[in-house]
């Protein structure tokens, strides 16, 4: 069973306190056994009853803390977003990954962070509190293994201790794999079993093991078929959805593309006391996963029969409406001007058709938007999928949409953020001068922030997208870096 998504205001303050003084600033500099508090000793939290259940509150405080620290920046490294008007980076649009940018090194932070508060947790805190329970251990193998998926989806790799030897990202997956069957084994809780079930589906995915990925999302899709997992933000007390802000505020901030603005804003503002929660597991991913494996097996009658019970799922989802007049659009400072109105037709690229209904009247009260899935696929455009390089262009496009502003756009792209050159000299078992020192950008992803790039003609009323990155996706499937099972 997972900890509490809310506490109360003390246990949590308290749970901040303890991790804030135990968690160093970075991977190679964690070192608990140094920290020297008078007010709260090891020893003496170590005798505290029920202090494994404690740390855990403080772990998932570090996951959200991780969660916040990846999207705002992953989002904006792919054609799903573009920085118009932040103080947020300004070189991943473009994309440009140094492993001496500071963004790149608050991520890797994070993540560290995460899973070696879990780890203390494990080989430390659980062990010398005689109240601990199994769900105590079961939550922390859960944070430490969504740390390492998120390692695996984004890094070249990390060190899995402090001053450690690498760790690729495909050994960091195994890691979240391990940790992930474990936890499931010690819980009871049906719902936690699941999120345990959706998170392995998704590591063998991207590993690109099929057999065990479609293990994993046929159990899920059987034993939840419409599950959801959320990461669930505080406003109260904090952390709060960090991302709900850059693409809610009153100032010109993320803008999605084009194609996708019926999508956006997926974490609607609800008032000062709430914050939008985000899927972190839910059962597309498990449909999106059986299709891909079918497309794998030339199966392309199952596949499209797969991709209609996902739109099916889709569109049973919530949907909101949302004031979004506060959206400047680029009209008050913003870099680039944006549609905002319903009578503009979109073309996803160059020679492609003109299309409605992808952009939303933004001058009115209230929009309606999805807050978990959404997609422009029709059943139509499924029914007409007769090849499988059209099959994998449809997978891709729903996986976009689908997983839109949940930090899951860069993994497709093949995409891989660098280990940071602090981690590297502070290490001596890191080497400056190896492969994982560089950022993984595949050939074939257009540069100078072209992944963003359109061409808006206010006159005709049209928007026509520079480049289709789930066609570029389809036509490089081969490659190694992109469509796990296609390789």
């Amino acid at each position: 069973m997972t900890a509490p998504a809310t506490t109360g205001r003390r246990g949590r303050r308290f749970a901040a306190a303890l991790s804030a003084a135990l968690l160093i600033s970075a991977c190679s500099q964690f070192d608990v056994t140094a920290v020297e508090n008078p007010n709260v000793t090891s020893d003496a939290f170590l005798r505290t009853p029920d202090a494994a259940r404690t740390w855990v509150r403080g772990t998932e405080r570090a996951y959200l803390q991780a969660i916040n620290a990846m999207m705002e920046n992953v989002e904006i490294s792919t054609d799903n977003y573009f920085n118009n008007y932040t103080t947020q980076s300004k070189v991943f649009d473009i994309p440009r990954f140094d492993n001496q940018d500071l963004d790149v090194r608050t991520m890797f932070t994070a993540l560290a962070r995460l899973r070696e508060s879990a780890t203390y947790g494990i080989d430390v805190v659980i062990k010398a509190d005689t109240l601990a329970q199994v769900r105590n251990e079961a939550s922390l193998r859960y944070y430490r293994a969504i740390g390492s998926i998120l390692v695996g989806e984004h890094f070249t790799g990390m060190p899995a201790e402090a001053l450690g030897t690498f760790v690729d990202w495909r050994g960091h997956l195994a890691l979240a794999i391990e940790d992930l069957r474990r936890a499931r084994t010690l819980s009871s809780d049906a719902a936690f079993r699941n999120a345990c079930t959706a998170a392995l589906a998704r590591a063998y995915h991207r590993l690109g093991q099929r057999s065990e990925a479609v293990t994993e999302a046929t159990a899920l899709l059987s034993a939840a078929p419409s599950f959801l997992h959320n990461a669930v933000f505080d406003a109260v007390n904090g952390p709060s959805n960090v991302f709900q802000g850059l693409i809610s505020s009153a100032t010109n901030n993320y803008q999605v593309l084009p194609r996708m603005d019926f999508l956006d804003p997926k974490y609607p503002v609800r008032g000062a006391q709430q914050t939008s929660p985000l899927a972190l597991h839910k059962a597309e991913e498990a449909h999106l996963i059986l299709a891909e494996a079918l497309l794998a097996g030339n199966d392309l009658v199952g596949a499209r029969t797969q991709l209609k019970s996902l739109l099916t799922l889709v569109q049973s989802r919530a949907t909101e409406l949302v004031d979004s007049r506060t959206q400047q659009r680029g009209r008050a400072g913003g870099l680039v001007i944006y549609p905002d109105s319903s009578d503009y037709r979109v073309a996803f690229a160059t020679d492609q058709p003109l299309l409605s209904g992808l952009v939303l009247f933004r001058r009115t009260a209230t929009v309606r938007v999805p807050t978990i899935s959404g997609t422009s696929v029709t059943a139509a455009r499924i029914d007409a999928i007769s090849s499988l390089d059209d099959a994998y262009y449809v997978l891709y496009l729903m996986r976009q949409e689908i997983f839109l502003a949940e930090g899951r756009r860069m993994a497709d792209l093949g995409m891989r953020y660098p280990v940071p050159l602090a981690e590297a000299q502070t290490n001596s078992n890191l080497d400056v001068s190896a492969d994982y020192m560089t950022a993984v950008l595949p050939s074939f992803l257009p540069g100078d922030t072209q992944m963003d790039a359109f061409t808006l003609n206010t006159a005709a009323r049209t928007v026509i997208i520079r480049h289709d990155l789930n066609r570029v996706l389809a036509a490089n499937r081969s490659s190694p870096l992109v469509v796990p099972f296609a390789n």
